[in-house]
């Protein structure tokens, strides 16, 4: 038996997947792939995306179980023997194929559903838009934690609120002193590698990824991915990793790609004046969300100057460059380079110059794969604009 992820309802969630496969996003302590892998350790894992991501399936013919990369498991699933399309609240999030054909694309992947007529419904979330892992993202940190086996490390010379069981400190972490943390309303994780500065709180439920850093921050109930930098204000917030936001300034219920960088005083705003619903632009639809606090959604490779003021409910594509401060668009598509006075196309070779500098500085090298993703994602974008 094995598993295959598949990409599903791609469309919801750009610009936050151009870069990655819709598997590798971040809800809780792992992304959704690691999740749905930790109900079944003995099985193999393969995946179907989106051709750009380049993954290959190795082709057998043994029963193989599909779960769709919206699909967050909430429990084991009990196989049948026959096949079956599985359901949550009616939903389908996968199908379970005995027999060959065994798919192996996307389009495969429909053809299967179609003819695949008894249901069973299974244990899980679905995401149907990225607000669906802020909405989701503070219980899921308090389930991941509930799971892990680790001990814990001993600490000294910082102040903990709550239930001291409630903290997960990596043995190779950094914790300062001058240090609060608050788990009175949900678990705190500290992955390994990471440095917790002089005078940052963290209110749990949070997790702070491996090898990141905070300065001076003040983190409530979020998710900061590896190799982060935090500094100033993060509340109810995913950050996916290797992302700056190391000076004041306020990011609230907001998902951040990676390699982004949000400048000195960068302010998203995460509540109408009047109270109402967020509404939020995907493609050329826009989206009630249902949800009264909702901030902003950041694509990978973004950097936002100095005093940057986000609107609520804004969706920034990747590779966009934003300067010269106060209230930028609520919408701004991908590879754009935007200050006083300008609006034009980023230039390729500029865009890929700055992340192969950006890269380096955290010790990773561009590789050629990763060049010609971003020259692939560059012309379909711009063709599709």
């Amino acid at each position: 038996m094995k598993v295959v992820i598949y990409e599903d309802q791609l469309e919801n969630f750009y610009p936050l997947i151009n870069f990655y496969p819709q598997f590798n996003l971040r809800i809780g302590m792992k992304t959704i792939a690691e999740h749905n892998a930790g109900y079944f350790p003995k099985f193999k894992f393969e995946f179907i995306t989106r051709s750009i991501f380049k993954f290959k399936l190795q082709p057998r013919n043994e029963p193989t179980m599909y779960l769709s990369a919206r699909l967050l498991l909430m429990d084991k699933v009990n196989l049948p023997y026959e096949e079956v399309r599985f359901t949550v609240d009616d939903e389908t999030v996968g199908f379970l194929k005995t027999s060959p054909p065994f798919p192996e694309s996307l389009p495969e992947i429909n053809t299967a559903l179609r003819n695949i007529k008894t249901t069973k419904k299974i244990s899980g979330k679905v995401f149907k838009y990225p607000w669906d892992l802020i909405k989701y993202n503070e219980e899921i940190i308090t389930l991941h934690f509930k799971t892990h086996h680790r001990k814990t490390r001993r600490y000294k010379g910082i102040e903990i609120s709550g239930k001291s069981t409630n903290l997960f400190v990596a043995k190779d972490a950094t914790l300062h002193k001058f240090v609060f943390i608050d788990t009175t309303q949900g678990p705190v994780y500290i992955d390994r590698k990471a440095e917790i500065g002089a005078f940052t709180a963290i209110v749990g439920p949070s997790y702070i990824g491996e090898g990141t850093l905070t300065a001076r921050a003040k983190i409530i109930k979020s998710s900061i991915g590896p190799y982060c930098r935090i500094g100033g204000e993060v509340e109810s917030s995913i950050f996916q990793g290797f992302s700056n936001k190391y000076h004041e300034g306020f990011i609230g219920h907001s998902f951040i790609g990676e390699w982004v960088n949000l400048g000195a005083l960068t302010t998203n705003s995460d509540l109408k004046n009047n109270y109402s619903n967020v509404r939020i632009k995907i493609g050329e639809r826009e989206y009630d969300s249902n949800m009264t606090k909702l901030g902003c959604f950041i694509g990978d490779h973004t950097k936002l100057g100095i005093g940057t003021l986000i609107p609520t409910g804004a969706v920034v594509g990747s590779f966009v460059n934003y300067f010269g401060g106060g209230l930028m668009p609520r919408y701004v598509p991908s590879f754009r380079w935007i200050g006083p006075q300008i609006d034009e196309i980023y230039d390729l070779e500029k865009a890929i110059a700055t992340a192969r500098i950006v890269m380096a500085r955290r010790g990773i090298q561009i590789t050629k794969e990763y060049e010609d993703l971003i020259r692939e994602n560059y012309r379909y974008l711009l063709k599709h604009r």
